[in-house]
């Protein structure tokens, strides 16, 4: 079980059911289901540190909040129905897939993403790493899906 993408959400529970993208990010969702079906490995989840307050993100802000696993679409289901409306009740975020939560420690334990890039990558190179978000999640590199998996594993699994 590996640390393999990271998505950005605005809020994230235990009850986690699905991950879904941005309009336009359909192929990049379909790139990651490809090359995760089956596995065990996981999505980190983030909350931007940009959240607006009316998703109640609070203290989540910034940080890697969990992972997730992606499951089997059930039947009869589409990746049209894994969505977010956006506060307004657009569909801001149109497609997506199934998961189940499998990491989803207090927010007071959960690593800043901003202090792992710089640590990883660099001062003054935040703004660079996390403009990927704008075209859905994005595959991590060795270091940071190592930092990850290491962090993440002082906390029990969910599955």
């Amino acid at each position: 079980m590996a640390f393999r993408y990271i998505e950005p959400v605005f809020g994230f529970t235990a009850d986690q059911t699905h991950v879904c993208v941005p309009v336009g990010a359909e192929k990049t969702l379909d790139a990651m289901v490809e090359e995760l079906r089956g596995t065990d490995d996981l999505i980190a989840v983030y909350v931007p540190e940009g959240t607006q307050d009316h998703w109640g993100a609070g203290p989540a802000r910034g940080r890697v909040v969990g992972a997730v696993r992606l499951v089997d679409m059930p039947h009869g289901k589409t990746k049209q129905d894994y969505f977010y409306k956006d506060w307004d009740g657009t569909l801001r975020w149109p497609v997506g897939w199934p998961c189940k939560a499998v990491y989803a420690p207090p927010v007071s334990e959960c690593p800043s993403l901003r202090t792992l890039v710089d640590k990883l990558h660099g001062a003054n190179s935040f703004a660079p790493y996390v403009a990927a978000f704008q075209r859905g999640p994005f595959r991590l590199g060795p270091p940071m899906a190592k930092e990850l998996a290491e962090r993440f594993a002082q906390f029990p699994k969910l599955t």
